[in-house]
């Protein structure tokens, strides 16, 4: 009903009679700034809050409500009517908007001295007053709230254990002369901007309809009416133990006050249960509220003996690795020359160490890492282990199943950058390079030829390690001919020939596996035909001699050794001799190709090769006569030249 403005709008309540209150006896609106239009509905609004049940005490009583919108403060003072009667109230409302008119104002203005109450009747006469600026009220509250506020005792403890318990629920504090402004100004400065907390000290009973939150009565009176739905405290009564968590706050609370509870606090909305479960899980650490992390606590040398001994269990281990992980690279690597191993903290506390530690390897990992944070690793005397324990973790889970072959060798490498060594005797690296397809494999070595040597020798024998797959073999037979079968490769690396060619040996095992050998089969020639093409490269006498392993006759190395031949009559200048072998291979095709019948009546070509099983089924007799008759011819032969030789002389 007001606008959000600098104006605060007022209303004096009072004992009208009837000749001056249109035919109505009672408390009601007498002076107020207010339109006229407004007036009756905000009479109605408040029309339950600004009386004062006779035989109650002749203190003043402060109020803040929140009406559609709007703050109301209510302050009101006993009063009689005008025979003198008492049950009467002087209340005096300002309203504004609530952003302007919340609980910090109200408790600000408990002592404002131009309340109704406090001044003579000629301070507000009945009719039109002027509105009040806001500026004017909030200098006064926060001049007032700036003080000091006495402390209510134990009284305080168990009102906060009760709010924390059901920030949202009503409340009433059932108390004589209880210090009420003072409760809930450190309810607070506890729970912060508290913009739904309402609140009534002094009141009469707490059974009327929409009361504010909390209320504060001298004693209960009277029938349970709406109190049925509210909770009561009776302070000092024994009702229960405080939670250790609102003890450490209400100390807090002593101690500095607002201040000192809103750096823990940050920037948190307690409004309910699940925000309290929330804040007490973020601070409190071994049973212990920080004010700071445990790690910066450790660190800057301020932990609590709890929290030291926190240290050396894995409740503890587990609060520093998830604060170490919310700390940027910069801070992290700071907190990491702390807790490196072989300083004082590592010494005192080894387990926290390692796991600062293992959160510097993971983070250091990363792609986006710093290069402050990764030279704060390498500096340090940590175990390469760490790191590779890392790659295994990261190679087996499922998030990291799309990272590309080139990704993944990045990771080696920047392994190795700490002290991993690049073999596959290391887990971490074997499981991280299982991940790469073979081909890949063969056409990473080929990329990282000439720039990282180590890279290269890890590839290859990751790709040598490998178990023939038919499956994979066309993709590696196609990165075998788009890199020359590592001929630009494998020459370039350390060792002798002998260990070139057993590298391609192992390769090309890997490749195509025993299948290569075959005397038939189509793989060998296929090598042979690429290997030989007119602008192929030199093929190495190393490669030529991994080739000629495979086959097992004679006739399939000689097919081989005429590919080193060929190069090695090329370098002196002589002609090629490749095209005579095509020749020779397609006549001794002709020639040695012949036609079986099978058992089941086709028709198939293969290799002629000598038919021993006929000549086994020649009877020996028939031999006999075959070489007698040859002896006996022999023998004529013999004597017609014996003959011709005598009758000449």
């Amino acid at each position: 009903m007001t606008q959000a403005t600098g104006r605060i709008d007022q209303i004096v309540f009072r004992w009208r009679s009837r000749s001056a209150a249109a035919g109505n006896d009672g408390v009601g609106p007498d002076a107020t700034s207010l339109p006229e239009s407004a007036v009756a509905w905000w009479d109605e609004r408040l029309a339950l809050r600004i009386t004062r049940a006779p035989g109650r005490n002749e203190r003043p009583s402060l109020a803040y409500l929140r009406v559609e919108g709007n703050g109301v403060i209510l302050h009101k003072v006993p009063a009689r009517d005008d025979h003198g009667r008492p049950g009467a109230a002087i209340a005096h409302a300002l309203i504004g908007p609530a952003e302007l008119v919340n609980v910090q104002l109200a408790l600000g203005l408990e002592h404002w001295p131009h309340w109704a109450g406090r001044n003579d009747p000629g301070a507000y006469p009945p009719g039109r007053l002027a509105a009040v600026p806001y500026s004017a009220l909030r200098e006064h509250a926060d001049a007032a709230n700036a003080r000091p506020v006495a402390d209510p005792g134990p009284l305080f403890d168990e009102l906060l254990d009760r709010v924390l318990a059901n920030p949202a629920g009503p409340l009433t504090v059932v108390m004589p002369d209880a210090p009420a402004t003072a409760l809930v100004r450190g309810l607070v400065d506890v729970l912060g901007d508290v913009r739904d907390l309402t609140f009534a000290a002094n009141e009469d009973d707490d059974t009327d309809p929409d009361l504010p939150r909390l209320v504060f009565l001298d004693a209960v009176t009277g029938g349970s009416g709406y109190a049925a739905t509210r909770d009561r405290l009776y302070p000092g009564t024994g009702g229960g133990r405080v939670d250790g968590f609102t003890q450490q706050l209400a100390d807090m609370w002593r101690r500095g006050g607002a201040a000192e509870l809103a750096p823990l606090r940050g920037g948190r909305n307690i409004a309910g249960s699940a925000d309290v479960r929330q804040w007490q899980s973020d601070v409190l650490v071994g049973g212990r509220i920080l004010q700071t992390t445990l790690l910066q606590a450790v660190t800057s040398g301020q932990a609590a003996p709890e929290h030291l001994e926190l240290l050396h269990t894995e409740a503890g281990q587990r609060q520093i690795e998830a604060e170490a992980a919310k700390l940027n690279d910069g801070d992290l690597a700071g907190a990491y020359q702390a807790w490196q191993g072989g300083g004082a903290l590592a010494a005192r506390h080894p387990g926290a160490s390692q796991v600062v530690t293992r959160v510097v390897v993971q983070r250091a990992m990363r792609a986006g890492a710093s290069k402050t944070l990764r030279e704060a690793l390498r500096r340090s005397a940590f175990d390469p282990g760490l790191v590779d324990n890392h790659l295994r973790a990261w190679a087996g889970h499922g998030r990291n199943a799309s990272a590309g072959p080139a990704a993944i060798v990045e990771m080696a490498q920047l392994a190795a950058s700490f002290g991993v060594p690049p073999a596959l005797q290391s887990p971490g690296v074997k499981a991280l390079l299982d991940r790469i397809a073979l081909a890949d494999l063969i056409e990473l070595a080929n990329r990282h030829t000439g720039s990282d040597v180590q890279m290269t020798e890890l590839l290859l024998s990751a790709a040598e390690a490998r178990r023939f797959d038919a499956a994979a073999l066309d993709a590696a037979h196609t990165a075998l001919e788009r890199t020359d079968f590592l001929i630009y490769c494998i020459p370039f690396l350390p060792g002798d020939a002998h260990v070139a060619q057993d590298r391609w040996y192992r390769l090309l095992l890997a490749v195509f596996g025993a299948q290569l050998g075959a005397e038939q089969g189509r793989e060998l020639h296929d090598v042979l035909k690429f290997l030989a093409r007119e602008d192929a490269p030199e093929v190495p006498p190393a490669l030529a001699f991994a080739l000629r392993r495979f086959p097992p006759s004679l006739v399939g190395k000689a097919r081989v050794d005429q590919l080193a031949a060929r190069d090695f009559y090329l370098a002196a200048g002589l002609d090629d001799i490749w095209p005579e072998r095509a020749e020779l291979l397609l006549a001794e095709r002709r020639t040695t190709l012949r036609q079986r019948t099978v058992s089941s009546g086709t028709v198939m070509r293969s290799a002629a090769v000598p038919d021993t099983e006929r000549a086994a089924r020649i009877p020996p007799r028939l031999l006999l006569l075959v070489g007698g008759a040859a002896l006996v011819v022999v023998a004529l032969v013999a004597v017609v030249i014996f003959a011709l030789q005598g009758g000449g002389r």
